[in-house]
């Protein structure tokens, strides 16, 4: 069978190009055919810059995965319209080329540890933890994902290294404390991978005693609708492990707007040594539903609604741009649904964000 597809492909060159801008594509493929061989057929049509002599990272539809992809994979997880553009826009050099020399002097900053052949290997295979990790946006300093699983393996193949490589990547600056998940930026990521990285977050005495919850048991359970929403724009931030209640808003008659940003981390350890980190990811969380015209934003629970509402004036001043947009809980959103109007009864009353629309 034999489909098309609409590409933007990303173009760039650094020597010549103030800003990228994408060229469009319209593309037939077949359905056990690579991204790879996509970016070929496209080549013929136009020459451009990208790694065809081999299977090389990229980023489709805010994914990042590996050109040797199936195209009708990807199709069927997003859309049959390809936004297409390097791994890393920050680092592109020519179209879908990058400096990669960010990401293999921090692998060689461990070469103390590990064998040359070793090196070799992880530069080859953590390419995407390093670069897909939503943590790159707002701290490239960051000692990245691969440093992280190169220090498990350093920890689990040598014991008595441990509190020496734990030193390495818990610095206050750049550490582990900031990492972000790849659950569901990077295509069919390995989960092991990240439980690897908790694993190293076990080990660390400040992790051991802080209280922090990574994960919400936020849920919105059965509905009775009383209280419709047609008209609304409604968002939601559903996190990392997927608390959804894109399902209820429907129901409710309103226009749900799907966040793009809606399953990313909050990497709350990062609080333990940074009070702007977090507020930053919020931001940009905030600034795509209020860019997308929500009226309001449902959030998972009590910890949610205080990064989102209490610090909204503070994450206003980290981003600089205002927002002003209300923010509910799953929790609240189902007493509303059920009926509910009384502001004190539904919490909105300790609100710092004022939600007007009762």
């Amino acid at each position: 069978m034999i489909t098309e597809i609409h590409v933007e492909l990303f173009r760039f060159d650094s020597k010549v190009d103030y800003l990228p801008y994408y060229k469009k594509y319209t593309v037939e493929y077949k359905s056990k055919e690579t991204i790879l061989s996509l970016l070929n057929k496209i080549n013929s049509i136009e020459k451009f810059a990208y790694e065809a002599s081999t299977d090389f990272n990229l980023k489709i539809n805010n994914l990042y995965l590996n050109s040797n992809e199936f195209i009708a994979n990807i199709v069927d997880r997003t859309s049959n319209e390809f936004k297409i553009e390097p791994i890393s826009i920050y680092r592109a050099v020519t179209d879908l080329i990058i400096d990669k020399r960010d990401y293999l002097e921090k692998i060689v900053s461990f070469k103390s540890y590990v064998t040359p052949m070793d090196m070799d290997e992880y530069a080859k295979n953590y390419e995407l933890d390093y670069y897909a990790s939503n943590t790159y946006n707002f701290n490239r300093d960051y000692i990245g994902d691969h440093i992280l699983l190169i220090a498990s393996d350093i920890i689990e193949q040598n014991p008595k290294l441990k509190e020496e490589v734990l030193n390495r990547i818990s610095s206050k600056k750049d550490g582990i404390w900031y990492h972000t998940s790849l659950e569901h930026r990077v295509f069919n990521y390995d989960m092991s991978k990240e439980h690897r990285i908790e694993s190293l977050f076990s080990m660390l005495e400040k992790i051991k005693y802080s209280g922090i919850k990574t994960k919400s048991n936020a849920k919105m359970g059965d509905v009775k609708i009383s209280q419709f929403f047609a008209g609304f724009n409604i968002a939601a931030f559903e996190g990392v492990n997927k608390n959804s209640c894109a399902a209820i808003i429907k129901e409710s008659k309103a226009n749900y707007i799907e966040l793009s940003l809606a399953k990313e981390d909050l990497a709350p350890y990062s609080t333990l040594v940074s009070d702007d980190f977090s507020l930053k990811i919020a931001g940009d969380i905030l600034l795509q539903a209020k860019d997308e015209n929500a009226d309001f934003i449902v959030v998972r629970g009590k910890s949610d609604l205080m990064l989102f509402d209490s610090h909204q004036k503070k994450i206003e001043n980290e981003i600089g741009r205002e927002i002003n947009l209300p923010v509910v809980s799953q929790e609240q959103f189902k007493k509303l649904l059920e009926g509910e109007k009384d502001i004190s009864a539904l919490g909105f009353d300790k609100h710092r964000v004022k939600v007007s629309f009762l």
